[in-house]
Parts: structure tokens; sequence; C-alpha cells
């Protein structure tokens, strides 16, 4: 599989046009990008970095859904050039009948007149088998969206991907839409439950990683896992792409994802356009240019290694599902009726650490969490994460990540000093063992 020759294609050759005059003012560019997801919003904010270090534009922006047509208005705003990220052809060939440089942010058309971008799909799938591989996954698989135009190249090229390490990867498609572009049909389908997508993830050799089309599919696999009593990450990790925060949030474990490099894209496309306005000579016929990903955003979902002991699986179930409180290397015994050497050794042998280091990790990684993200006292954040006492966990805190809570509050409004103060007057040093 090569990574360029993936697109529909329109028209090769741009459309003769004379070379404008350079304007006395700023140059007029329309913006026609979808803000609902994270990825627009990212092209959006690379092209905004651009325009304030570079150019001297004056922007029309329009949000817009995927598949909407472009409005007859447009022709009216005398453009200079256009940004935009279409989805289907009819669309492409309104912005060329404008009759200036388009750059598409994309990737589903080739532009006319103009240039277009997309995230290197390959280097997504690369990306992927990296993080399941080092994690120990030997079996991988595929779920995606039936013919929309994304999904088939992600999943070409994690097939490709893996079946050059040696490994066949089952895939789902379900059944929807058969439009190329349809996207939000397709995703509005998938929110529903889909027997057919459970019955498959149970066919599934485990421990299992399973790379999404996208974050809603993702957040969707997850899901059916759930329905069907399948544990993620210890049976079936899970991984997205495009890093949509709040998908990925939304999901329950939060999803872990692959991170396109939108604000390059952004950025890149603005310099080509304001390139192309400024000499006309330059648009000449390309291939899509490719963006690289930025890299893997873990998360919950794919936060484990392949375990195949079913005994040590079901406990790390039971520790990521309390998030480490109220769980107890005893309360683990009598769960699994094993004897607590048994445990330590089978514990040791599958992920390197022991029962008690595990609890503990989980629980010094939520308290992070909570550290970062929000404005709790330390004693809380305590209670919640299962210490016994602030004190507690500050020394834990320190030990693990080498950092004290209040300097690791970054970006919050309260000042570093005021999480350790915090611990004052609440409790005395407790130095016995929560996860005995």
């Amino acid at each position: 599989m090569t990574r360029n020759g993936q697109m529909t294609k329109s028209e090769s050759a741009p459309v003769d046009r004379p070379a404008n005059d350079p304007p006395t003012g700023r140059r007029r560019v329309l913006l026609w990008i979808e803000a609902s997801r994270a990825y627009g919003r990212g092209c959006l904010l690379g092209i905004a970095g651009y325009v304030r270090s570079h150019a001297n534009w004056r922007v029309f922006y329009f949000d817009h859904r995927l598949g909407q047509d472009v409005p007859p208005f447009f022709a009216e705003l005398k453009v200079d050039g256009v940004i935009a990220r279409t989805d289907n052809q009819v669309a492409a060939d309104h912005l060329a009948d404008l009759g200036v440089p388009v750059v598409d942010l994309r990737g589903a058309v080739v532009t006319r007149y103009g240039r277009t971008l997309d995230t290197d799909h390959l280097g997504c799938a690369e990306l992927a088998f990296e993080h399941f591989w080092h994690r120990g996954f030997r079996s991988m698989a595929y779920c995606g969206y039936p013919a929309v135009d994304w999904s088939v190249r992600r999943r070409e090229a994690f097939v490709a991907v893996a079946a050059s390490r040696g490994l066949d990867v089952p895939v789902y498609m379900a059944q929807g839409s058969l439009s190329l572009h349809a996207t939000s049909r397709n995703e509005a389908v998938g929110e529903r439950d889909d027997p057919a997508l459970e019955e498959w993830l149970l066919s599934l050799p485990k421990p299992v990683a399973v790379l999404a089309a996208n974050d809603v599919r993702g957040r969707q696999v997850v899901t059916a896992c759930t329905n069907v009593g399948l544990a993620v990450p210890e049976q079936v990790a899970v991984l997205g792409i495009d890093n949509d925060e709040v998908l990925c949030e939304l999901s329950d474990p939060p999803l872990s994802s692959i991170e396109p490099d939108t604000y390059r894209m952004g950025f890149q496309g603005a310099a080509l356009l304001e390139a192309f306005m400024s000499d006309p000579s330059l648009i000449e016929p390309r291939p899509v240019e490719l963006v690289a990903p930025k890299g893997v955003v873990s998360r919950q979902s794919t936060d484990v290694a392949a375990i195949e002991d079913e005994v040590v699986a079901h406990c790390l179930q039971i520790i990521r599902e309390q998030g480490g409180k109220n769980v107890s290397v005893k309360g683990l015994i009598e769960e699994t009726a094993t004897s607590r050497t048994t445990l330590e050794r089978r514990f040791r042998e599958a992920i390197g650490r022991s029962p008690k280091q595990e609890i503990n990790r989980v629980r010094l990684d939520r308290a992070r969490r909570l550290v970062r993200d929000t404005s709790y006292p330390l004693h809380q954040i305590a209670q919640m994460t299962g210490f016994s006492n602030a004190s507690r966990l500050l020394g834990a805190y320190r030990r693990h990540f080498g950092v004290t809570p209040g300097a690791d509050r970054e970006g919050s409004s309260l000042t570093p000093g005021m999480i350790e103060d915090d611990i004052h007057g609440h409790a005395e040093l407790d130095t016995g063992a929560d996860a005995e």
C-alpha cells in the first residue's frame, strides 16, 4: 500500500486563470471548516497561528456539517482563496467554481485548483500497531464503518502493517449507509446496540487489541464490550483515532487515541494558500500531501499489558473499576480463592508487580488526575482514592512521581503551596499499608 494512492480525483489539471494583481489591502479568505469536532478545531487553530504571524487576511468563517452543500451566497463574498474540509465531490466542485485557489484539509477529494492535505493514515496504523505490540498484544482487530472513505483507508493501512509483521487482522464493518462520505449517518447508526458487533467481539481471541476507525467508533466498541461483559482493557484494549478529548473522556473507561497533527495541517494549509494567492503559477497537479500524526495519547482503554492469566486479568479489572479504592490484597485473595503466595507469583509473572504495588499504582494515577484536573483539597483526594489521610497520600505521591501534589497542580487557580498546606490539622503521619 502506498501513502499517496488513496484519493478519488475530479480533474487533474488546474483551471487556467490569469494571475490577480497583488491586493492593496488584506486578502479575503473563506474558511469552510466544521468546528464540532476536535479535528476541525485543531485545523482552525493552525490557520489562526499562521495568520497571526505571517498573513494579512480578512477571514470569513462559516461553520458547517460534513456533507453539507456549499451555500450559494459564497460567490458574493469575492474572496481571494478558500480553505475547506469537504467530504463530497459536489461541494468540492462548487468551491472550485469560485475561481480562486482552494486548499482542502480533509482528503476525500483532490481539488481542481489548489492542494489537498490529509492525515497520514499509514502513519496512524504504524503507531497503533506499535502501541499494541509493545503492550504484548499478538491478536489485533479493526472496527470501522462501511464504505466511509477515511475508515476504509485506515482499515487498509492497519491490515497492511499487521500483515507485514505476520498478523491477520479480523475486520468488522457494520451494515450502514453505502455512501463513501456518510460519516454522520454511520456514526448515528453505531450509537444503537449492535448485536452483530457484540458477537464479533466475543468471537475474537482474548486478549485482543482493537483499532477503531475514530473516537466515536472507539467509544461504541467500548460500550459493546460492556454490554456483553468483556473487560476493557484487560480482555479487549481499544484505541481510537483523532484524539477528540471530549469523546475520549465520555468513554468508560476513557479512550486512548492517536492524535493527528491538525495544528500543523492548518498552518501548512494556510501557508500554501498564501503562496497560491501570491503566485498562481505555483498551483500544479500534486498527490495528496500527508501530515504525520503526533503520536498516541494513552488513556485507560489501553493501559494494560496483554494478560493471558484469567485470575490476574480478573483482579486487574476489579482494581481498575474501583480506582484502587476499597480494594485490598486480602479482598483479591478471597475473590479468587487463591493463596497470597500464589497470587503474588502470578501477578509478578504477568505484569512484573505485586498486587499491592498495582493497587497503589492505580490509586496514585487517579490521585494525579484529580490533582491536575480539579481544585479538590488533598484530604478529599485522599478519601476519594483510598488513602487513610492526606499525609499518607502526600508521601506516596512524592515517592512515586518525584514531585509534590502542589507542584504538580499546573494551570490551577490554586497556588502550589495550598494543597500541601491542606494536610496540616487533618491527620498525623501514617506509615501503615493501605492496600494490605
